[in-house]
């Protein structure tokens, strides 16, 4: 979410001169939206001085489109967000539009509670601490606002059931009504995704931090208090909610088991053949290419970015930089190329078997089985084509 623009810095003064008067600090959370940057949510938190008139929100997913090298930054993970201050009515405007349920729950909070997490969301305001560099699963707009509450109520106890999710499988129950983007997301999001998360942990999700900390309490001496007071529709949108949460029939699922079927029998009448027609070839070029450069991009997410989530992607035996080699060295008289294949078919086997049943420290997404299967079905012509050479 980029209110960069409309962002009130300047009420960070303000809210320094006011910290005694703060009447109510409530938890936002907001409902996933259309885009695909706002699949997962959004978490805000409101500070309201009645007597002041004045009701600020304060979020940590602040960004600028104007920076210099934006998209280069943003793709090697340098980009760096902020916490900022808007007008509660404007905030709640630009939700209204985008058609976003919004949540809210007071938090539990006595004076000196409250003076804690202001001083704590003062000093994030200044200058020098404005500004972070982002990271979906570690320091993000949610993870920001659990860290303030610790620090307010350093008596606060987390309950709950500990669920044993993943970080892929908390944002798959996002993903599940965008299913190309669950399929793109899966292409980039490597190992570090499949861990085990911990209670505090899957509070990187604005869903789970709402759900988490609806649980949480407060020790005040022989008394318990919840953090969080019960949650209210401040917007509510259901049929653009179950709208979001609807699949699609038209899946890479679905689409890469077609080409796999439309491929074979492109390719039966020439099974006996020495060499595939030219425009066979040319089509099994263009995919090998596709998929060769898919593998450069993974590599450059993995070693040439800060993205801790892209690190460890096991999509590269399969999505391999060394299909390119194979597909411009083909034909070449390279006695080494029938080897680079036989490698290349053997880690697709793995692959394969990882799509279905997975064996890899990493999930693979269905649609990758049939991508695959293409592969190999391709891998197989170039190498009976290598061998009669």
């Amino acid at each position: 979410m980029n209110f960069f623009k409309t962002t009130i810095l300047g009420l960070a003064m303000m809210l320094i001169s006011v910290v005694a008067s703060a009447q109510e600090i409530s938890l936002l959370t907001i409902a996933p939206g259309d885009m695909v940057y706002d699949t997962y949510g959004h978490s805000a938190l409101r500070v309201n001085y009645p007597d002041r008139d004045m009701d600020l929100v304060y979020n940590y997913g602040l960004y600028d489109f104007n920076t210099p090298g934006f998209v280069m930054k943003f793709m090697r993970g340098k980009l760096l967000y902020q916490v900022g201050a808007h007008r509660y009515n404007s905030f709640l405007y630009n939700y209204n539009l985008d058609k976003r349920s919004i949540y809210e729950q007071k938090l539990n909070l006595n004076e000196i509670e409250k003076a804690a997490l202001i001083k704590a969301l003062r000093i994030n305001m200044l200058k020098e601490n404005r500004s972070y560099k982002y990271d979906f699963f570690f320091d993000n707009c949610s993870t920001r606002l659990r860290d303030l509450f610790e620090v307010a109520a350093d008596s606060l106890e987390i309950h709950g059931e500990i669920q044993a999710l993943t970080y892929r499988d908390l944002i798959k129950k996002h993903q599940y009504g965008m299913p190309w983007s669950d399929f793109g997301i899966d292409l980039i999001i490597g190992a570090k995704a499949d861990v085990l998360s911990s209670l505090d942990d899957q509070m990187f999700l604005p869903l789970y931090l709402k759900q988490v900390l609806s649980k949480a309490e407060i020790q005040r001496g022989n008394t318990v208090e919840p953090l969080l007071g019960e949650a209210y529709k401040v917007l509510s949108f259901p049929e653009e909610t179950e709208k979001r949460l609807t699949r699609s029939w038209f899946t890479p699922e679905l689409v890469f088991a077609l080409l796999a079927l439309f491929l074979l029998m492109l390719r039966w009448p020439y099974r006996k053949e020495k060499v595939l027609p030219k425009w066979l070839r040319n089509i099994d070029g263009t995919y090998i290419t596709i998929l060769g450069i898919l593998g450069l991009l993974l590599a450059f997410m993995w070693w040439g970015t800060d993205h801790v989530p892209t690190k460890s992607n096991w999509n590269l035996i399969w999505l391999s930089p060394l299909l390119l080699i194979i597909h411009f060295g083909k034909g070449k008289g390279f006695v080494w190329m029938t080897y680079l294949i036989y490698l290349m078919l053997f880690t697709c086997l793995i692959a394969l078997v990882n799509a279905w049943i997975q064996i890899l420290p990493q999930q693979f997404n269905v649609a990758f089985g049939w991508m695959i299967l293409i592969e190999i079905m391709i891998l197989l012509s170039v190498l009976k084509m290598e061998k009669r050479a």
